[in-house]
């Protein structure tokens, strides 16, 4: 039978803590209720000092298991009636008559209500008082069972895993070896850091994974053994005390020690004099201790050894791994199909092998797959099926789950649970929900947060967001191995889920495929697309007690519609996701789920939400993502308070007329202001805690600076992207600039704001402020063409990204802009970008080599009259500049030889003005330049006078239509690591190239065009050459003479060279893939005919210049 852990103890937590709140009057109770209360508080208090020891008996005491069964049931009751009574109180506050001022009633519905019902005051009196009854039965009963509670020593016990060794059997040990190689290469691998002695490795994995074992197979490896002087293994586990493993350690350097002392400094003294000047290796298995000032004080013993000693350090939790510091954790992966079928086969067959049992082989396979490379599980499973020999008895181990197996043979969840154990009580109820979810499902960290926060599963922490205090849970589970990354997010290995299954049976239960009996009084369901017998929602009424309902994976097979009672009769409902359901209404009944906070109707064909949405005064979440033929919200829709996230369409939400009625909101990534009430800027007054990105547009309708101020923008506090965004199809006036300056002054944000847009401001400057956000990173400044000054942004210590364009007002950048000449400016700055200035005529600055020392992008775009700009430092890794101005190319400022110029790409783009490439930073040392682009410079005629030879990291060259470019002529031009070369509209320049061929031995890819100087090739090709390109070359004759010797050549394409006549005389290499041939009239009729035997072996060849031969290049494509 399997074991279920009901786990209590931490919702009764929650639970004793919701109740003391209630208790002392922050809802406000009339007085006979809140005595009640304080009495149902002593009662409970009084039962929870039980809970966690019948938590620990329930393992082996069924008596224990059937009493926290009914203690659930009975915490469950009193939480429903706690959140019926604040959703009662909730609903009668804004449901009645006037609530026309209901957000005012609501920010003070929970400091001055009284609920003046008395029907309904004395309906919750009886119920509390039946709930109290029923607990003082269950502190009876609780002594019929055993009222001994378990101590903590013996709990321990309980918790406690096999002490380990170092000694190991490797020939059952399979698919390490690359790991073993991997950590003993780290081991001996002398430590570049002149200060640390000693080194630490974490091993980190989830459990049953192998960590010991690798560990073992490293620490027996006779390299280790001979590279260390001293070899000490302790295994730690739980209990992390120094004292004890200080005297451990001591036992190991010297054999037959033996201490009674306690005094911590005495050990100490003796154990670092004892490792003085020796390499050691000590490894501690198995450690959970995560106080610094524990493992410190262990530590400082252990520096005496030499330089090169380690640590390693296994342990579940990353976290674990960091704290001891040292290197980077090492985490082990899970074992491929193969290696762990080889695993199993030697614990299920005997000797290892199973060719006397093909049938039994195949479903060992499958057992196999099931386990997703857990070694524990392979040895456990393998060990069980070892004495049965049966298909059937394999075939129920198939279908079986880990939990469900024989206690007595299965040592997995055993192994697992020790790290549930370790997990805070509040973790434990976030693990145990996750079981409702099917195996191998991808996990959505905010998602998974949202239905936390709406099971009440997220503890308050004081201004901490509910959002915020959720992800740390999350990662907390996460750095325990209890979730693993994916591509698309996270999931929980099966041998976790079966763990969270096994401490949430009959709480949380999936309805799949084949079909189970479910029982009626679960909390949590879930419905997968796999289970064809659910077809109608009318199923789901029998779960009356539901607080969760997940309609998984899309199925759209189940009948559309809702039955009109369903949710009067699930009234517990506080997550219920319907999304990508076919599903076109939702009834009217949705109103009455009080408790409701998490409503997924995404992907779903609603037309329309009911008004009665808007009394799910509880709501925190509503996703309405991807519902294409929702058009619009009902007004009732600004009721909900408590809402925290809204997902749908921008449209949608910006036509909510007064949506600073949902207080709570966390996100809104639009807000349109308009100059109709409801619209206007003043709604993101109460919306205090929005988070992340805002984008606010249309701010040319905010009427007035007063206005402007009443957005609160300074006080929301986790805004960190804003954008302010003002249309750019208005008039340009003096009037309107004045105005648009008042507006921005007031629109200061945060002060820990980290990006800031500002789009089509019509002001002549910015305001002050915008010098003082310290915490910028980013900055983009966009269609402001009335500005005339640049705000100083040089001052702000941490801006890297800073994109200016559409300043048509901007002349003259001066040194304001940068900073003083006291200060570095823009000190962080890793990217600038200066683009559609059409005035800018100069750009001064500090020349010291304090300006942007930090820059590794910069790029001049459209500044067409810009003729030169102040040198930039040698960290610029790539430099573009297009459209503009210059006459020659700037420098590269090089304040000595220990900082040599980083550029490793440069883009010129259409400068209409260049002529000459002999000056500026071509001809400075570009030792690490690796790319070279110039296009559309139609005056350009000289290339550095030495050539490009002097680049040798220059592995691609791109030069476009620059007809007067002429190459140097007294040095070659190309440098010899040439990888990349494509010459476009460049008749003087490309048969001087083509003669230096000869010279370059790595060229890969050669792309010609529009060269009509060209008419034949002087030198072979290189023999490195993959891929030819030949283009528009009207007067070329002959192709590259050698090419059957160009053993590298995978593709060639040659377009509208009508003057070719044939191919080689020799057969085109064997080496090639693809040949494309157009509107080359002459070479495609010789490769029709004399010349086919030429290219007949190559795979894929396309060639085209008239209909018929387009049809015979078809036929040979598909052949």
């Amino acid at each position: 039978m399997p074991i279920g852990e009901a786990v209590l103890s931490a919702f009764m937590q929650v639970l004793f803590e919701k109740v003391i709140t209630a208790a002392i009057g922050e809802l406000k109770f009339p007085p006979d209720v809140k005595e009640e209360l304080q009495n149902l508080s002593s009662s409970l208090s009084t039962i929870q000092a039980h809970v966690e020891d019948a938590e620990e008996r329930q393992l082996k005491d069924k008596a224990a298991r059937s009493w926290l069964a009914k203690l659930k049931e009975v915490a469950y009751e009193m939480d429903d009636l706690l959140d019926e009574y604040a959703a009662e109180a909730l609903q009668s506050k804004l449901g009645g008559p006037s609530n026309q001022d209901h957000l005012k009633k609501v920010r003070s519905c929970f400091s001055c209500f009284w609920l003046d019902n008395c029907l309904f005051n004395r309906k919750i009196v009886q119920q509390i008082r039946k709930i109290e009854e029923k607990l003082d039965r269950l502190v009876k009963e609780r002594q019929i069972f055993g009222s001994n509670i378990i101590s903590g020593t013996e709990r321990q016990e309980i918790k406690d895993r096999p002490k380990t060794s170092s000694l190991i059997d490797d020939s059952s040990v399979f698919g390490r070896e690359k790991d073993k190689e991997t950590i003993v290469k780290m081991l001996l691998t002398p430590n570049n850091s002149n200060h640390a002695s000693l080194s630490i490795l974490p091993i980190v994995g989830m459990g049953g994974l192998g960590k010991t074992t690798l560990t073992q197979l490293v620490y027996n490896d006779a390299r280790v053994k001979e590279h260390f002087h001293l070899r000490l293994w302790l295994c730690v586990s739980e209990n992390f005390d120094e004292m004890k493993l200080t005297k451990e350690t001591i036992e190991s350097v010297a054999s037959g020690f033996s201490s009674a002392t306690t005094n911590m400094n005495l050990l100490q003294e003796d154990l670092s004099e004892k490792l003085q000047g020796k390499r050691f290796l000590l490894v501690l298995d198995d450690v959970w201790n995560e106080d610094p000032e524990k493992w410190d004080r262990y530590r400082c013993a252990l520096l005496t050894g030499e330089k090169g000693s380690r640590i390693v350090v296994t342990t579940r939790n990353n976290d674990v791994g960091k704290l001891m510091g040292g290197m980077t954790p090492y985490h082990l992966k899970q074992l491929s199909d193969n290696d762990c079928w080889q695993l199993f086969k030697n614990h299920a067959f005997v000797d290892g092998d199973s060719s006397a049992h093909p049938q039994l082989e195949i479903i060992g396979k499958d057992i196999v797959k099931k386990l997703k490379g857990l070694p524990l599980a392979a040895k456990a499973i393998g060990s069980l099926l070892c004495t049965r020999h049966t298909e059937d008895d394999w075939k129920n181990i198939l279908q079986s789950e880990i939990w469900e197996l024989p206690s007595d043979k299965n040592n997995i969840l055993p192994a697992l649970r020790l790290s549930y154990s370790h997990l805070p009580a509040i973790l434990k109820q976030c693990f145990a929900f996750c079981s409702v979810f099917p195996k191998d499902y991808v996990f959505e960290r905010g998602r998974l947060v949202q239905i936390w926060m709406a099971l009440g599963f997220i503890q308050a922490q004081g201004r901490r967001r509910l959002e915020d205090i959720g992800g740390s849970y999350f990662d907390e589970l996460l750095s325990r191995s209890f979730f693993q990354h994916h591509k698309d997010g996270y999931v929980m290995h099966d041998a976790m889920h079966d763990l969270a299954q096994s401490v949430s049976i009959d709480e949380c239960i999936r309805l799949e495929d084949p079909p189970r009996s479910p029982v009626r009084s679960a909390r949590h369901l879930s419905f997968s697309c796999h289970n064809r017998s659910w077809t109608s929602f009318e199923a789901f009424i029998e779960f009356k007690k539901a607080r969760t309902l997940l309609l998984l994976n899309g199925y759209k097979s189940m009948t559309s519609s809702i039955p009109k009672d369903m949710f009067c009769k699930l009234k517990y409902l506080h997550v219920l996701d319907l999304h990508r359901r076919d599903i076109t209404e939702l009834p009217e009944s949705v109103g009455n789920l009080k408790m409701l906070r998490y409503l997924n109707l995404s992907g779903t064909g609603i037309t329309r939400l009911p008004s009665s949405i808007g009394r799910l005064f509880s709501l925190q979440t509503l996703k309405l993502q991807h519902c294409h033929v929702l058009d619009y919200l009902p007004e009732s829709i600004t009721n909900l308070v408590n809402l925290r996230c809204l997902e749908a369409r921008t449209e949608l939400v910006a036509g909510i007329a007064g949506i600073g009625n949902l207080t709570c909101l966390q996100h809104l990534e639009e807000f349109v202001v308009r100059k109709d009430k409801g619209y206007k800027i003043s709604e993101l007054k109460e919306l205090q805690g929005i988070t992340g990105h805002i984008c606010i547009k249309n701010l040319e309708n905010v009427a007035s600076a007063e206005e402007a101020n009443e957005a609160s923008l300074s006080k929301k506090t986790y805004i960190n992207t804003l954008h302010l965004v003002w249309s750019d199809r208005r008039r340009l006036t003096s009037k309107k600039a004045d105005k648009d300056m008042q507006i921005l002054e007031y629109l200061q944000p945060h002060h820990e704001l980290s990006e800031l847009t500002v789009k089509a401001f019509a002001g002549f400057y910015f305001p002050s402020w915008l010098s003082r956000l310290t915490h910028l990173q980013t900055i983009h400044l966009s269609d402001c063409t009335n500005c005339s000054v640049l705000p100083a942004l040089g001052v702000l210590p941490l801006l890297k990204f800073l994109d200016i364009g559409g300043f048509h007002g901007i002349i003259q950048i001066n040194q304001e802009f940068s900073g003083t000449s006291g200060i570095k400016g823009f000190p962080s700055m890793k990217e600038l970008v200066f683009e559609d200035m059409s005035n800018l005529e100069t750009w001064t600055s500090v020349q010291d080599g304090q300006l942007l020392p930090t820059l590794t992008e910069l790029a001049v775009i459209d500044c067409p009259l810009l003729a030169e700009f102040p040198s930039f430092p040698s960290s610029v890794v790539k430099l573009k500049i297009s459209e503009s101005g210059f006459t020659i190319l700037p420098e590269i400022h090089t304040p000595s030889s220990q900082f040599p110029p980083s550029l490793v790409c440069l883009q010129i783009h259409q400068c209409p003005n260049l002529t000459s490439l002999e000056h500026g930073l071509l001809c400075q040392k570009l030792l690490a330049l690796e790319q070279l682009i110039i296009t559309g410079c139609p005056e350009l005629t000289d290339l550095p006078a030495e050539g490009l030879r002097g680049l040798t990291a220059l592995k691609s060259i791109h030069i476009y239509d620059c007809p007067k470019l002429e190459p140097p002529r007294q040095h070659s031009l190309l440098p010899s690591i040439l990888e990349d070369l494509r010459i476009s509209s460049c008749s003087n320049l490309i048969n001087p190239l083509l003669q230096e061929f000869h010279e370059i031995s790595s060229l890969k890819n050669l792309a010609i065009t529009d060269c009509a100087n060209l008419h034949y090739f002087p030198v072979k090709l290189p023999a490195t050459l993959q891929k030819l390109e030949i283009f528009h070359c009207s007067n070329l004759r002959y192709l590259p003479p050698g090419l059957e010797e160009a053993s590298c050549l995978t593709a060639i394409t040659i377009l509208k060279c009508p003057l070719i006549p044939c191919l080689p005389e020799q057969a085109l290499p064997q080496s090639l893939k693809e040949l494309y041939i157009k509107e080359c009239p002459l070479l495609t009729k010789s490769c029709q005919g004399e010349d086919w035997h030429k290219i007949s072996h190559v795979p894929t060849i396309e060639i085209e210049d008239d209909s018929m031969m387009t049809e015979w290049s078809i036929r040979r494509r598909l052949s």
